[in-house]
């Protein structure tokens, strides 16, 4: 295992135009919706808020969340804002707006910016990351009481961080997942599972935009 990241305060802005290509990418690939081999057990949809706080010229950082030690799904764990699509949605951005409001009291100022192909969580869900843009002058959070902390990682240091790849089988498929040690004043966690699958995925496209 390598040593824990302490991500820096800030990195370089990576401009806007960069990251839309990183969407646009995936979608002329041979499976522009779907990420991940696993196939999910159950039928219902979930969606994740990617949020990417920047000003004009582009984003620097990427906003995720711990669950709380206590929460009933995915304990201590870090991961983007999202949940299971309710009934009220009308469609996967709609319900990932939801959850963001929900779980981090963001209900304004997000531009969507597109989706990335489909992972599957460990509870057997698919879930869509839609990206959002978010120019909040000074970023706040209001956040659910399963949440323990809400999290502003610099973005392009993200590229170059220290990732590891660790085996995993789930339900008698074999997969290779990133993880990254992460270690901050407030943090000492892994970034790994679903969320570090489609996570760095989307950072291997950006890299090469």
């Amino acid at each position: 295992m390598k040593s824990p990241w302490r991500p820096p305060a800030d990195g370089p802005t990576v401009p806007w135009p960069r990251i839309a290509e990183s969407l646009r990418r995936p979608q002329l690939g041979p499976n522009p919706h779907k990420l991940s081999p696993r196939i999910p057990e159950n039928p219902r949809r979930a969606a994740v808020g990617v949020i990417l706080w920047g000003d004009s010229a582009g984003a620097s950082k990427v906003v995720l969340v711990q669950r709380g030690h206590g929460a009933p799904q995915h304990a201590g764990e870090v991961a983007f804002p999202g949940g299971m699509v309710e009934p009220g949605d009308r469609d996967l951005p709609d319900t990932a707006r939801r959850e963001v409001a929900e779980e981090l009291g963001i209900t304004g100022g997000l531009w969507e910016l597109g989706c990335f192909p489909d992972g599957v969580a460990k509870a057997q869900v698919r879930f869509t990351p839609v990206f959002f843009r978010w120019e909040e002058p000074t970023p706040r959070f209001t956040l659910d009481r399963e949440l323990e902390q809400a999290l502003l990682l610099p973005l392009e240091p993200l590229l170059e961080a220290p990732w590891t790849l660790e085996r995993l089988d789930r339900h008698g498929l074999n997969l290779e997942v990133p993880r990254l040690e992460l270690a901050m004043d407030s943090l000492a966690a892994p970034l790994w599972g679903a969320t570090a699958f489609v996570f760095k995925a989307w950072l291997d496209v950006l890299k090469g935009c």
